[in-house]
């Protein structure tokens, strides 16, 4: 797709993006990201634009039909072969159909494009079909052809150049009335009656033009009487009498795959049949998940949607099938860091469990289930934040502060208003919010606000706040950095610059041991904790953490190791003693390790932070990324 085509995507999907996040995609500078910006606003005319607005481009449509024509213009720009992927396929899908070898000096020719660049789409086709044991051998003066078992070139066609082989393959209005029919019996949804339709017709190319498949490895047979192999028969029943042939059993289980490798079906109803589910292998990520990350996973919220997805997904890598839906693998990764790194630890248990690798798309189609359950774990019930807002201006100005602070505090927070500090009910409250002018003296937290104020600077400034008999406040990201309000001055330790990661562990115990902040029992939680896994997240960033035996309330320290933008080796060590999880909310955790897994995709700022000396430095910098969403 050209970047043109690929921001407009990106716009209409993901409603906003930054530069810096299309400039990652692309590989290119911001300033490229911002002359393909201008092109596309010349692209899109009258009916729309793409503006830069707090640091992200979003699009503004004026006319929709406009836009839509102007979208078919922009990414009709593609139909070509000036995309290498479209070259790739176009080689794939001319190797394929070819009954002899096909020299590089054809291809130049077919494709109007430099040997140099047919070299260079050849060793990239190369690449992508190693993993499916299929070859391109032969020779500079006699010619290509594809080497491999039938299994793998059709395997590889489907995957990488189906548009280029079949797109104007002429099946027939007879066959196509009878897969339509066949396929709508078995109550498959459009989308998997889409990719049946697509293997049969290899089927039927293939068989009927002497490449038959003669037999299917032997983890296929594993298909045979299947819901999905039922209707592979169903099919094959129907396109038999049109063809006058009988289909071999290889062919029918291999037009098994397809139902059997689906995405997971969205209505419960539709997953009756399905391949089994896997609760053993839930259970065994969430366990993982748990010794690796301290971050309590409950599988059995988890059990009926994941363990499903699990099954189709290992369907998928045991028969080589991969998802054909555009899944946006970075942004994924980029939007949804923690959730992400949950699904690579998933992936390390599959891979030891069971054999199979899992791609990058299976990994972002998995970190998205891990998302729902943070989303739900995130709004679980909660005691309720009691807030008592004290104004002798009257219920106009309570009821304005009320409306605004409810849209940054927790779900269900309580609110009361009074014109006195002298109802005893005020000293109950949680935190106490009074307007400028007003005298008041409870033992609670006092916050002063007028009917006017910035909610984002709301957020930030109760996130910092500790709230006697309530656990810290886990508040929405646009509070900024929860790193940054889980240190003070007194806990920012640069480290000596040949620290490893084990020294500078032991240093930031001791900084806190000295200060009387933590007492030596936490020193052994945190070697016991390490014993189950270590917890450096890469080789740039670690995230030590343990239950403190005798903590009564979070605690945590950041020692910085300096280094070059290009120097390789740790940078920074963040370390947390928590205490029971009784006494605060896990959900704070959760976001330590989201914040912390953002810095370290972002090796630039992790290099600034790393070089920094003081508390202030780290609190103005981390400020800065916030408001430039680089975080």
């Amino acid at each position: 797709m050209n970047r043109q085509a690929a921001i407009l995507n990106q716009l209409e999907t993901s409603l906003s993006v930054s530069p810096a996040t299309l400039a990652d995609r692309f590989g290119v500078s911001e300033k490229t990201v911002a002359a393909e910006v201008a092109q596309l606003n010349v692209a899109l005319g009258a009916a729309g634009s793409v503006r830069l607005h707090r640091g992200r481009y979003r699009l503004l449509v004026v006319d929709t039909d406009g836009l839509r024509a102007a979208r078919e213009r922009i990414v009709g720009i593609d139909a070509g072969l000036g995309d290498p992927q479209r070259r790739t396929a176009f080689i794939l899908a001319r190797l394929m159909r070819s009954e002899r070898p096909v020299r590089i000096e054809e291809l130049v020719a077919e494709m109007f494009v430099g040997r140099t660049t047919v070299v260079a789409d050849l060793a990239r086709l190369r690449e992508g079909l190693s993993g499916l044991d299929v070859r391109i051998e032969g020779r500079t003066h006699v010619g290509l052809r594809l080497d491999g078992p039938e299994l793998g070139i059709r395997l590889a066609v489907l995957r990488y150049a189906w548009d280029a082989a079949y797109a104007d393959y002429p099946l027939g209005p007879e066959l196509t009335a009878a897969l339509t029919s066949a396929v709508a019996e078995g109550g498959l949804p459009q989308d998997v009656a889409a990719t049946v339709h697509r293997w049969a017709t290899v089927i039927l190319d293939r068989y009927l033009g002497g490449h038959p498949l003669v037999t299917l490895p032997v983890e296929y047979q594993s298909l045979a009487n299947t819901r999905a192999h039922d209707l592979a028969r169903r099919v094959a029943a129907r396109l038999e009498p049109l063809i006058a042939e009988t289909l071999p059993p290889a062919e029918v289980l291999f037009l098994a795959i397809p139902a059997a490798g689906r995405r997971t079906p969205t209505v419960a109803e539709d997953r009756e049949g399905s391949p089994e589910a896997v609760p053993d292998l839930v259970e065994d990520i969430c366990r993982q998940i748990r010794d690796t990350m301290d971050v309590e996973v409950d599988a059995g919220g988890l059990l009926a949607e994941f363990s499903h997805h699990l099954a189709f997904m290992i369907n998928r890598m045991r028969y080589s099938q991969h998802v054909t839906e555009p899944i946006q693998v970075e942004q994924i990764r980029a939007q949804y860091p923690l959730a992400h790194h949950m699904a690579t630890i998933a992936r390390g248990v599959i891979a030891e469990r069971t054999g199979l690798a899992m791609d990058d798309t299976e990994v972002a189609l998995t970190a998205t289930y891990f998302q729902v359950y943070l989303e739900d774990h995130a709004a679980r019930p909660q005691p309720p934040f009691r807030v008592a807002i004290v104004t002798p201006r009257g219920p106009g100005v309570a009821r304005l502060i009320q409306t605004r602070m409810a849209k940054v505090l927790p779900p269900g927070t309580t609110f009361q208003m009074f014109s006195t500090d002298t109802d005893e009910r005020v000293h109950d409250a949680d935190l106490v919010v009074a307007t400028p002018g007003t005298t008041v003296d409870v033992p609670a937290p006092v916050l002063q606000l007028s009917e006017v104020f910035d909610s984002s600077e709301l957020a930030r400034r109760l996130a910092a706040m500790r709230f006697p008999g309530y656990r810290q406040l886990a508040l929405p990201r646009h509070a900024g950095s929860i790193l940054v309000t889980l240190l003070d001055a007194d806990r920012f330790v640069p480290l000596p610059r040949d620290c490893a990661y084990l020294d500078g562990t032991r240093l930031l115990i001791d900084h806190l041991v000295e200060r009387g902040l933590m007492d030596e029992a936490f020193r052994s939680a945190v070697a016991e904790r390490e014993k189950r896994a270590t917890m450096l997240l890469d080789e740039v960033l670690a995230f030590p953490h343990a239950v403190a035996p005798h903590g009564e309330h979070l605690v945590c320290a950041l020692g910085l190791i300096p280094r070059g933008d290009a120097e390789e080796g740790l940078r920074a060590i963040f370390l947390m003693a928590a205490p029971e999880k009784a006494l605060y909310d896990d959900t704070i955790l959760i976001r330590a390790y989201d914040d912390l897994i953002r810095l370290g995709s972002n090796r630039l700022l992790l290099s600034k932070v790393s070089r920094l000396s003081t508390y202030e430095q780290f609190f103005y910098l981390m400020e800065s990324a916030a408001e430039d969403h680089v975080l």
